[in-house]
């Protein structure tokens, strides 16, 4: 007699095929190939800035890109790690492949002299990420914010960072807060 798995009830229910082996957390996902894995659900990581608008991070900017060194704080980190040394940057230490969305968000003004144009975007394993590149006039006295957005794949040790230049001359700028936020889901 054979019994579709559809009509199976009570006592014959059962967990789905390798549960038993699967680590806390993780949900089976189909490969489309009649099988599939036991794969995270969540990644994420977060690290911030404390805000100070009266001793403010400062960078000595010029024209060439250089990465946002504060020091970081991590918060709430699933899969990821923060560090300071050499660039503070937010790496993916998952063991599986994620598409991860991240935010980063800054409040900005220039130190001193006449306005300056800054641009920052975000780069991942030391290349700039395609549509990240944002621009925002600086003065002194004049604090503002702005919000990057990056979609990218990552994997085992890549990581994010900010890098900024002044388009021409060099400015000193302060960052009043400094904050990166990171989501992925399994691929």
């Amino acid at each position: 007699m054979t019994i579709q798995h559809s009509v199976i009830t009570g006592a014959d229910l059962h967990e789905p095929k390798g549960v038993a082996a699967a680590a806390a957390n993780k949900v089976y996902v189909s490969d489309g190939s009649s099988s599939g894995t036991w794969k995270a659900i969540n990644h994420y990581g977060g690290a911030y800035l404390a805000y100070s608008e009266s001793a403010p991070y400062t960078l000595a900017t010029t024209t060439s890109d250089q990465v946002l060194n504060p020091t970081l704080v991590a918060n709430e980190l699933k899969n990821f790690t923060v560090t300071n040394t050499p660039n503070a940057r937010i790496t993916y230490t998952g063991t599986e492949t994620i598409d991860a969305q991240s935010v980063i968000t800054f409040s900005t003004q220039q130190e001193s002299g006449s306005g300056k144009d800054a641009e920052w975007a975000i780069f991942k394993d030391g290349t700039e990420l395609a549509g990240t590149r944002s621009i925002r006039s600086l003065s002194s006295s004049d604090w503002g914010s702005i919000t990057i957005f990056a979609n990218t794949e990552m994997t085992t040790g890549q990581y994010l960072e900010v890098k900024t230049k002044i388009l021409s001359g060099t400015a000193t700028v302060e960052y009043a807060s400094f904050s990166i936020m990171v989501n992925g889901v399994s691929v």
